[in-house]
């Protein structure tokens, strides 16, 4: 099946010869060109042959022969083939083609939400790229870790996590305690205060 434009440009390429027939074959039973002169006549006279009208303009005037193109007024028949085509133009032509380019118009709305959607997919995977990359410089990354044998210990105004993990208490995080909760935890800060003294000075004897 043959697409809209290589249809409509063989429908009007084939047009257009009949039009050029027409034109080459046809002639009006009467020729009025569009030239308007109030200083010379219209019309010089009428002549039965070619011959007699050269010999009157080489008498009277002082003319050369020209090639020239000019403009004439169509008649009734013409105007008529004019207004054919132009109907089925109006009619049956541009329909077809708004019809077709509203078909373009969606598809390329559908084709910009697939690139959005592609181009989304894109920018996912680079940011995953960098996040990946970051984590293999910073060699980090995140364990929970069982909350049955996790201990959070505030200690000197931040609060220090201990979790046992391969059969040893350790150290898993810090934090900085909030200036409005120290005050709530001076008591427990002081008995383990007492207690990371007493392991300071163990391990200095």
């Amino acid at each position: 099946m043959k697409s809209l434009s290589t249809h409509h440009l063989n429908t009007n390429y084939q047009k257009q010869l009949r039009m050029k027939k027409v034109a080459e074959d046809y002639r009006p039973n009467e020729i009025v060109f569009t030239a308007e002169s109030t200083r010379v006549p219209a019309v010089l006279g009428q002549f039965e042959t070619e011959e007699d009208a050269r010999i009157f303009m080489s008498t009277n005037l002082l003319a050369m022969g020209s090639k020239l193109t000019t403009t004439r007024y169509m008649d009734d028949f013409e105007l008529e083939q004019i207004r054919d085509e132009y109907s089925e133009e109006l009619e049956d032509v541009l329909p077809r083609y708004k019809s077709d380019h509203m078909k373009k118009l969606e598809d390329l709305e559908r084709a910009k939400q697939v690139e959005k959607e592609a181009k989304e997919m894109v920018n996912a995977s680079l940011n995953k790229i960098q996040q990946l990359a970051a984590e293999a410089t910073e060699r980090i990354t995140e364990i929970d870790l069982d909350p049955s044998v996790t201990w959070e210990v505030p200690y000197d105004g931040k609060r220090y996590y201990y979790t046992l993990i391969d059969a040893e208490l350790k150290l898993a995080k810090v934090r900085e305690i909030p200036q409005f909760e120290i005050e709530d935890l001076l008591t427990s800060c002081d008995k383990n205060a007492i207690f990371f003294d007493r392991l300071k000075k163990a391990a200095n004897e």
